[in-house]
C-alpha cells in the first residue's frame, strides 16, 4: 500500500464523523449507567421505606414466604444488595424495573407483606427471571448464586418458588411498565424538589442570619457612638466654668456652657 493510500485510510478512519459517533456512543454508555444507578436508589429507597412500615407487622408466619424468609436480616443493605446484582450482572435499566413490577405482582398474588427478613431472596429471585425474560444474554445459575449470596440448589428452589407464587405471569405490558417508570419518575421529582427547598430554607436561613449579623454590627457602632458622644458631653460639663470667661471683657462664651444642668456664670 502506497502512502498515498496508507493517508486515505487514515483520515476515513479517523475522520471527525467517526471520532463524534464514538463520543456519542460513549456519552450515551455513561448517561444510561447514571440514569440506572438512579433508578436502582429510587427503588431500594422504595423498598426500605415498606420494611419500615411493614417492622411492626407479623408476617413471617406465612408458609408460602417459608423459602424466601431469613432467619436473620441479612448484613448487606437493600440498596448494595441491588447494586452488587446489578454490577456483576451487567443489566439493562428496565430489568432493574421489572424487579420492582414482579415482586409487586407476587406480594399482591399472595398478599405478601414485605420486610427485612424477606426482600432480599425476593429480590434475587425476580431479578433471575427479570434476567432470562428481558436479556438477551445472561450467566450461568452457579454464577447469579455467588453473587447473590445463596447455594446453587436455593436459588433453583427460589426461582422455581416465585415462579408458581406469580402463576407464571412475567409478562408485562408496555402500559403497565410505563406506568411503574413513570411513577418512580415521580418519585425522583419529589425528591429533587424536597432536595431544592431544602437548599432554598437553607440559603434563606443564611441570608437571615447574614442580615442579624448586620443589625448587630450597626448596633454595636450605633452604641460606640453614642458612647462617644456621652464622653464629649460628659468632657464638656466638667469644663473648668471660669475659663469659660473672656479675660478681656468679662463677657461669658456660651458656646462651651451645658445649659441642662442650669449652671449660672457670674460676672468676675
Amino acid at each position: 500500500m502506497s502512502d498515498t493510500e496508507d493517508t486515505e485510510e487514515f483520515l476515513k478512519t479517523n475522520s471527525i464523523s467517526s471520532i463524534k459517533k464514538q463520543i456519542i456512543i460513549g456519552n450515551n454508555n455513561e448517561n444510561d449507567e447514571l440514569t440506572k444507578i438512579s433508578t436502582i436508589e429510587l427503588i431500594s429507597d422504595l423498598f426500605v421505606n415498606i420494611c419500615k412500615e411493614n417492622k411492626s407487622k407479623k408476617c413471617n408466619e406465612n408458609y408460602l414466604l417459608k423459602s424466601f424468609t431469613n432467619n436473620n436480616i441479612p448484613h448487606i443493605s437493600i440498596k448494595d444488595y441491588l447494586f452488587r446484582l446489578s454490577k456483576h450482572a451487567k443489566v439493562n435499566e428496565s430489568t432493574i424495573i421489572l424487579i420492582l413490577i414482579y415482586i409487586d405482582r407476587i406480594c399482591n398474588m399472595n398478599h405478601f407483606i414485605l420486610t427485612y427478613y424477606n426482600i432480599h431472596k425476593l429480590i434475587l429471585a425476580s431479578f433471575i427471571l427479570a434476567i432470562k425474560y428481558n436479556e438477551e444474554n445472561y450467566y450461568s445459575m452457579i454464577y447469579y448464586s455467588k453473587i447473590g449470596g445463596v447455594t446453587l440448589s436455593e436459588i433453583k428452589n427460589l426461582e422455581s418458588e416465585f415462579l408458581i407464587l406469580v402463576r407464571y405471569k412475567l409478562f408485562v405490558e408496555t402500559k403497565l411498565f410505563d406506568k411503574y417508570y413513570n411513577d418512580l419518575m415521580s418519585l425522583k421529582d419529589e425528591s429533587e424538589d424536597d432536595e431544592n427547598e431544602e437548599e432554598y430554607e437553607e440559603y434563606e436561613d443564611e441570608e437571615e442570619d447574614e442580615e442579624k449579623e448586620e443589625e448587630a454590627k450597626n448596633e454595636i457602632q450605633n452604641n460606640n457612638i453614642s458612647q462617644n458622644n456621652e464622653k464629649n458631653i460628659s468632657k464638656i460639663n466638667n469644663i473648668d466654668i471660669y475659663k469659660a470667661i473672656d479675660k478681656k471683657d468679662n463677657i461669658v462664651n456660651f458656646q462651651n456652657i451645658n445649659y441642662e444642668k442650669g449652671i449660672i456664670l457670674r460676672k468676675l
